[in-house]
């Protein structure tokens, strides 16, 4: 990796410290530097320290609904997901995983830019969909060896299958680079809170 390479860090936080979070970082030239799995919130303040990311991208709610739109049980970037065809679960049942989100994003913006991304709209988009369950290991493998088309250095899933942890921050470091890149849509409201995604013709633009 070039020392002047830019770096986008993917975390797939869990809702409780004691539950494994997936780590990843990308460079800008798309190549996989780092990816692990760790539990207490300093393991993944230190992670990131250590990588200095151009962008962090959290799988996890980073707001919470303001009520503006009649309900304080969802957000309109939730409901804009399902308007797309793209399930998601409200922040209502993910009260701690919200909260969790949120104090480390607190912790990181005053040295880090942080988004919110859907890694579940990222494999829609990218076409890795599986109807195994992501934990399955046929599902793992598909997704990994179909990741290996935009994602350089990614291990054979015949040598090493990753956890859908791992994969799963993968794809957020895919979208913050996507993003960076301006190859991204954000779904809901800029006061409330967004979530990017790949956008739908994002590949068309792709450089090697």
């Amino acid at each position: 990796m070039s020392a002047k390479a830019k770096v986008f860090f993917g975390v797939d936080l869990a809702g409780r410290i004691d539950h494994t979070t997936g780590l990843a970082a990308l460079t800008e030239h798309r190549e996989l530097v780092f990816v692990n799995e760790v539990k207490p919130d300093i393991a993944i303040r230190n992670y990131i320290d250590y990588h200095k990311p151009a962008l962090i991208a959290f799988d996890a709610p980073l707001t919470i609904p303001c009520g503006r739109y009649g309900t304080y049980a969802s957000r309109r970037c939730d409901r804009d997901l399902m308007m797309l065809g793209i399930p998601t679960f409200t922040t209502s049942m993910l009260a701690q995983l919200t909260f969790r989100a949120m104090t480390l994003r607190r912790q990181l913006t005053s040295r880090y830019d942080v988004i919110e991304v859907y890694p579940h709209a990222a494999k829609l988009r990218l076409g890795m969909m599986h109807r195994s369950k992501k934990q399955e290991p046929a599902a793992r493998e598909m997704i990994q060896n179909r990741l290996a088309r935009f994602v350089k250095n990614m291990p054979r899933a015949s040598k090493i299958l990753m956890s859908d942890h791992e994969l799963d921050a993968i794809l957020a470091a895919y979208t913050a680079l996507l993003h960076f890149s301006k190859l991204t849509e954000s779904v809901g409201d800029a006061d409330e809170g967004l979530i990017y995604i790949p956008s739908a013709n994002f590949q068309k633009h792709l450089k090697d």
